[in-house]
């Protein structure tokens, strides 16, 4: 082959797809933005969750004419061990390494007067503590203001990898990207909040198990008697990045 048709091959060859150059579709794998005006967005509801604790509002949301409203009473018992108002929000295929990119918008009228744990993923089928990481808010120690925190293991008992003020009275978003591994030098997880990026560590984001979901809404401790009320509106989980379509910080405001 002279010199002249060797060029003219690889040239040829630099614009031939390989298998693993191929980028997978993008692909929104969750959608709830109440819309529909009930929850049929969703695969049910929280057992014990009594009627009207759970509701579709227009009077607090973000965009559209709905949000979701998750009001919890010391009435709303799942077991012994714990209370639930709750959706059952986005289930995920989870393999070593593989990622998981979700949104969502949340706000809270008035501040929580207990811990209130609002999002985690945990596995399924479930062994002892399969539940991986949660978000969660709480008044500060003083009773001046609201914290955000996020950790890992069983209701973040690993370790609060990032907490923040939450401001109430207000919509904010939190972002998230998942890579999932049972290896805590290979696990990542990148957390956004109203935009901006807060977090990106190394951590164990998974278990054994094949699928994790999640549940919005509220979970705590049967201990508590008090009622706190959290919004949720425009949940995404999605392939990319793009796709749960993250605001630009400052933006991150109600309609």
């Amino acid at each position: 082959m002279s010199p002249r048709m060797r060029r003219a091959a690889l040239a040829a060859a630099l614009f031939l797809p390989c298998a693993p150059c191929r980028v997978a579709p993008a692909e929104v794998l969750f959608k709830a933005d109440f819309e529909t005006g009930d929850f049929s967005q969703f695969g049910g509801r929280s057992k014990g969750a009594k009627p009207g604790h759970m509701a579709v509002v227009t009077d607090v949301v973000h965009s559209g004419k709905y949000a979701g409203r998750f009001t919890i009473h010391e009435d709303d018992v799942f077991n012994a061990r714990q209370l639930r108002v709750q959706a059952n929000g986005p289930v995920v295929a989870v393999k070593e390494g593989t990622d998981t990119y979700a949104s969502f918008f949340v706000c809270m009228k008035d501040a929580p007067k207990d811990r209130d744990n609002f999002f985690y993923w945990e596995g399924s089928p479930p062994p002892r503590w399969n539940n991986v990481m949660t978000w969660w808010v709480e008044p500060k120690k003083d009773g001046q203001g609201t914290l955000i925190r996020y950790g890992t293991g069983n209701l973040g008992r690993k370790g609060v990898l990032w907490e923040a003020d939450f401001t109430t009275g207000a919509w904010h978003q939190l972002g998230m990207h998942i890579h999932w591994s049972e290896d805590p030098a290979k696990g990542n997880v990148r957390l956004w909040w109203d935009g901006k990026l807060v977090l990106d560590a190394k951590a164990q984001t998974k278990g054994p198990q094949a699928s994790y979901f999640s549940q919005p809404g509220i979970h705590r401790d049967p201990h508590s008697r008090t009622v706190d009320t959290i919004y949720f509106d425009d949940i995404l989980c999605a392939t990319t990045l793009e796709e749960i379509r993250l605001v630009k910080p400052g933006d991150a405001k109600a309609e």
